[in-house]
């Protein structure tokens, strides 16, 4: 066999193996099953019944068998979120995006710009937002404290206490901090409406049944925790583990208001 001869033998050899992989990788991607994600849309869907209905009962697990995604996340749909783990980054956001009148967030760590830019969109519809932060990590970067802080809206704490403020913990809708709200809206048409007695007392309004839920876990609201670390976070509306965590986070927030102190504690 002359050399011609073997040029020809190896290209066509070549050129077989080259087919056959192509071809191979035409099978799988047009009829092979694809894995699903670990949050199907069927899970998705209860999600947004448990939302609608407000029994929640969940468990959000972040775990190396996830894979990022970019996900565009409504109703600002040119936010493009590319830092979650089977979806669980979505979920998570979903539960944040579904506060009506309340957040109270209890965090250890807040460097995730998802997660403060959907607190700020939260605040610019009138959701009462306050954050306990630890004040040894407050300012320090990639913290999005300081920019959450540049919100009127967005109130902020860093914790006075003398001993680590570790809790990663948020209340959505809690019936205490809705009540506040009330209060603080009724103090405010007070002032807004100059009343002949200023020395009326705001009148404290009746206490409305609110489903609220908590979401706690081991999980920072980090870009690093949800991308890298295993982490695990609870999702109840329980109202005896609301009331518990609403009781915490009174503990660590301060009200400066004298008459707003006041009307809580005789409440």
């Amino acid at each position: 066999m002359d050399w011609r001869k073997a040029q020809f033998v190896v290209l066509s050899t070549a050129t077989v193996i080259v087919a056959t992989q192509i071809v191979k990788k035409a099978y799988n991607y047009f009829f092979k099953p694809r894995n699903e994600p670990a949050i199907s849309v069927d899970d998705m869907c209860e999600v947004t019944q448990n939302l609608r209905n407000r029994d929640i009962n969940d468990v959000i697990v972040f775990s190396n068998d996830a894979t990022q995604h970019a996900i565009r996340v409504p109703p600002t749909k040119d936010i493009l979120i590319c830092e979650s783990r089977d979806l669980n980054c979505y979920k998570l956001l979903t539960y944040i995006n579904a506060t009506r009148e309340t957040l109270d967030v209890c965090m250890y760590l807040i460097t995730s710009k998802e997660i403060s830019e959907a607190i700020i969109r939260l605040g610019q519809r009138h959701v009462i937002i306050r954050i306990v932060v630890d004040s040894d990590t407050a300012f320090k970067p990639p913290s999005q404290i300081k920019k959450l802080k540049e919100y009127s809206f967005i109130q902020v704490q860093p914790s006075k206490k003398t001993v680590l403020m570790h809790h990663k913990f948020c209340i959505v809708d809690g019936p205490k901090a809705i009540h506040r709200k009330k209060l603080l809206k009724a103090q405010a048409e007070k002032l807004n409406s100059h009343a002949k007695d200023p020395k009326k007392p705001v009148k404290v309004p009746p206490k409305v049944k609110v489903t609220g839920f908590v979401m706690s876990g081991s999980l920072n609201w980090s870009s690093h925790a949800m991308v890298s670390n295993h982490e695990s976070v609870i999702v109840t509306s329980h109202p005896k583990i609301v009331d518990k965590f609403e009781t915490e986070f009174a503990s660590l927030w301060v009200d400066n208001d004298p008459i707003l102190k006041s009307s809580l504690n005789a409440s």
